[in-house]
């Protein structure tokens, strides 16, 4: 199954992002070489999903105000920053 993953620094900052993004039924992985991921799956209409968790997302990293996400889909990384202060 296709996922949206979020790479992160800290088993800490990754709890946090999971639980910010638990609507999506985002799970904490720790790969093999120790770093954490939070996967969220892409199943079904995954176009709507991907882009109502990227919102979330924005929204969670523009609240905790420590920079950018990044993420991987498909293969290919992707930042997520902070939204601008309009």
């Amino acid at each position: 199954m296709e996922s949206l993953d979020i790479r992160t620094v800290s088993r800490e900052s990754a709890e946090g992002l999971r639980d910010a993004l638990k609507e999506f039924d985002a799970k904490l992985v720790e790969s093999e070489e120790g770093r954490y991921v939070v996967e969220i799956p892409l199943a079904g209409n995954h176009t709507k999903t991907m882009i109502a968790a990227l919102n979330a997302l924005e929204a969670y990293v523009t609240q905790r105000g420590d920079g950018p996400a990044r993420v991987e889909l498909d293969g290919h990384p992707y930042l997520v920053e902070p939204a601008p202060d309009y």
